[in-house]
């Protein structure tokens, strides 16, 4: 068999083409400094596809952390809103997807919408920015917290 060097050329210039379409993001929310956090993770491996897993990791070092796989998104998201209760309890909303988020045990479970609004105080969204996904703090949140304005993210 002979060796074609314009198949390798090909090849290798069609590749970068190909991943474009992929995503591997993960943006978090900064609970009480690096080791406590939310954070959401989006994975999409294929370009033709329109599926993107993803999961909530909830981590309280060094007592947890844990990944949990959540309803796939799609490439128009991810738009997270996450509201908090008190300490240690969060709800995160995806469209019609509720989850709570438990850090003390770092434990998360899909739940019910209970009303038309979440419960608790928006704390803000995990958004795609400028292609990045990031975390955005809600403004009224930040005034009564003293969070930084920059937002909290994590991208990778």
């Amino acid at each position: 068999m002979r060796f074609n060097p314009l198949l390798l050329i090909a090849a290798a210039t069609t590749l970068p083409l190909l991943l474009t379409g992929c995503e591997n993001n993960a943006a978090a929310y900064e609970v009480d400094g690096r080791n406590h956090a939310i954070t959401l993770v989006r994975e999409r491996n294929y370009i033709w596809s329109d599926e993107v897993k993803q999961a909530l990791v909830a981590a309280r070092f060094p007592a947890c952390q844990r990944r949990w796989e959540i309803v796939p998104g799609n490439t128009e998201g991810p738009k997270m809103s996450l509201y908090g209760i008190r300490d240690g309890l969060f709800v995160a909303v995806q469209g019609k997807h509720w989850y709570a988020i438990g850090t003390e045990k770092c434990e998360v479970a899909k739940m019910e919408p209970s009303g038309d609004a979440p419960p608790g105080q928006l704390l803000g969204a995990f958004v795609r920015k400028d292609g990045v996904l990031s975390f955005v703090p809600d403004p009224a949140a930040r005034a009564t917290s003293g969070t930084p304005a920059d937002g909290q993210s994590a991208p990778q």
